[in-house]
């Protein structure tokens, strides 16, 4: 049975190969992949990420999607490192309950 915490890992690691999957979604007409008892649908994710405010968006896509250091993402954005880490933080939260809704509780 998948856990919660998996559930966040795959979800991150769904969204670390963001531009993988949409490649895989073109060249096939599959939205969807099947990893550790989970299935994701590249349109879910897609979606997902366009609810998340500006600032959060920015830096999860900067830091998560395209792999930025936070340092640079920081520098970019002119804000701290802290700062980077909360966002990117909240929006992986944010995300997984978009996601897993109905399915995630706290315990």
């Amino acid at each position: 049975m998948t856990t919660v915490i998996e559930k966040d890992k795959v979800l991150r690691e769904a969204y670390r190969n963001y531009h993988q999957l949409q490649q895989y979604v073109q060249a096939t007409g599959n939205h969807c992949l099947t990893y550790k008892g989970l299935t994701i649908s590249f349109y879910d994710l897609d979606k997902n990420i366009n609810k998340l405010s500006p600032r959060k968006k920015e830096a999860f896509y900067l830091n998560v999607i395209i792999d930025m250091k936070q340092k640079d993402v920081a520098e970019r954005m002119g804000i701290t490192c802290v700062s980077v880490g909360q966002y990117v933080a909240q929006a992986c939260s944010q995300l997984a309950e978009l996601y897993f809704e109905g399915e995630i509780q706290d315990d």
